[in-house]
């Protein structure tokens, strides 16, 4: 993760994510995102290594929310996750991509 983590741009933005992993939906916050990967701060944090599923409500203009499949990278249980991404379509990660670079570059 240390890798990617220096390869992608994050940028700090607060959105609201919804995710699963073996249990009913739950409401969150998304605390940083970049294009490999996102933060979230969550009272539910999962164990290294546990599958996501999640939604994301990006503020990019367009009404079709981004979904995808992650894994649990790292977890700090008084704060929440760090979910990398494993399953995304081209299209939505093109998208984060470009909404961390507008984030970003302003």
């Amino acid at each position: 993760m240390q890798d990617e983590r220096r390869r992608a741009v994050r940028v700090k933005k607060a959105l609201e994510i919804v995710y699963s992993s073996a249990s009913p939906p739950i409401e969150a916050r998304l605390d940083d995102l970049s294009e490999t990967g996102m933060f979230v701060e969550t009272s539910h944090p999962l164990e290294v290594g546990a599958p996501v599923e999640f939604t994301l409500a990006l503020p990019d203009g367009t009404e079709t929310p981004v979904k995808g499949k992650g894994e649990v990278a790292w977890t700090d249980h008084a704060v929440g996750v760090g979910i990398r991404f494993t399953e995304i379509s081209a299209e939505d990660r093109e998208r984060i991509k470009w909404y961390v670079a507008e984030v970003f570059f302003g």
